[in-house]
C-alpha cells in the first residue's frame, strides 16, 4: 500500500471519512513568452471573472467573444441590443491593449447547439486557455467548457485550462491573481458595460468577492483560478 493510500485509510478509520486537501491557492505565474486565449460567452463576463489578469497580461492575450448577447436586456429590441454591447465589448477591449479581438456572433443562450462555429477557433500555439468554469450556473458559461472538451477529442491541446468564476465560485481554487493595484480599473471597465449595470451593481458584487477571496493570502483583492491540464 503506497504512503498517499495508508494516509487514506488511517484518516477513514479514524475519523470515520476521508479528509480532503486543503491546499492555499498558489500565485498564478505567467511568463513573458506565454501566448493566452481568453474565452468570453457574453460581453462583460471576461471583465467580470478575469478583469485583473487582463489588465495585467492584456499584451500577451487573444479574446473571443462568442455570443451576441441580444437578450442582455428585455427592454431593448434584440438588434439594437446587440450593437450596443458590440461597441461596449470593443471600447472596453481598448483599454485591455489585448492582442487580437473575435466575435463569433453566437446567438445568445444558444451556443451549446452551436459546435460548429465554436470549432472554428484555433486553440494551438496558445500556452493557456481562460473560460468560466464548468459549473458556474449559466447554460452559455457551462456550455464553453463542454465545447472545448468535445473538440479537444479531435484537436488535442498541449496546453493549460485556466477556468475563472462568474455566477458560481470555485469550490477548490488552485491559483490566484493580486489584483489589488488594478482593482480601480477593473470597477471602471465593469461600469463601461452600461447595458447590464442598469438593474445590478456588478462591480461592487464582484469586487466583494475579490475583497473576500484576498483574506487567506493577506491581499486585498484577488481572482482565483482553476488550473487544469485537459
Amino acid at each position: 500500500m503506497g504512503i498517499r493510500k495508508l494516509k487514506l485509510w488511517v484518516n477513514k478509520t479514524i475519523h470515520g471519512y476521508d479528509i480532503p486537501d486543503c491546499k492555499k491557492a498558489q500565485p498564478l505565474k505567467i511568463k513573458p513568452e506565454a501566448r493566452i486565449l481568453v474565452l468570453a460567452p457574453h460581453a462583460d463576463d471576461e471583465t467580470i471573472g478575469c478583469g485583473g489578469f487582463l489588465l495585467k497580461y492584456g499584451a500577451q492575450c487573444d479574446v473571443v467573444l462568442l455570443t451576441d448577447g441580444r437578450y442582455g436586456n428585455s427592454a431593448v429590441e434584440p438588434e439594437q441590443m446587440i450593437e450596443m454591447r458590440k461597441k461596449e465589448f470593443e471600447t472596453v477591449m481598448a483599454n485591455y491593449a489585448v492582442r487580437n479581438v473575435r466575435m463569433l456572433n453566437i446567438e445568445d443562450g444558444k451556443l451549446i447547439d452551436c459546435f460548429r462555429d465554436f470549432a472554428t477557433l484555433d486553440f494551438k500555439g496558445y500556452d493557456y486557455v481562460l473560460m468560466p468554469h464548468p459549473m458556474d450556473f449559466h447554460k452559455d458559461h457551462v456550455a464553453v467548457s463542454c465545447l472545448f472538451k468535445r473538440l479537444c477529442k479531435t484537436r488535442p491541446f498541449k496546453g493549460r485550462v485556466i477556468y475563472y468564476e462568474i455566477w458560481n465560485t470555485l469550490a477548490r481554487p488552485t491559483h490566484y491573481v493580486d489584483i489589488s493595484d488594478v482593482v480601480t480599473e477593473k470597477r471602471r471597465l465593469i461600469n463601461l458595460y452600461r447595458s447590464q449595470i442598469k438593474n445590478i451593481d456588478y462591480a461592487s458584487r464582484i469586487l466583494g468577492l475579490n475583497h473576500y477571496r484576498g483574506l487567506r493570502h493577506h491581499v486585498e483583492y484577488e481572482e482565483d483560478f482553476e488550473v487544469e491540464k485537459i
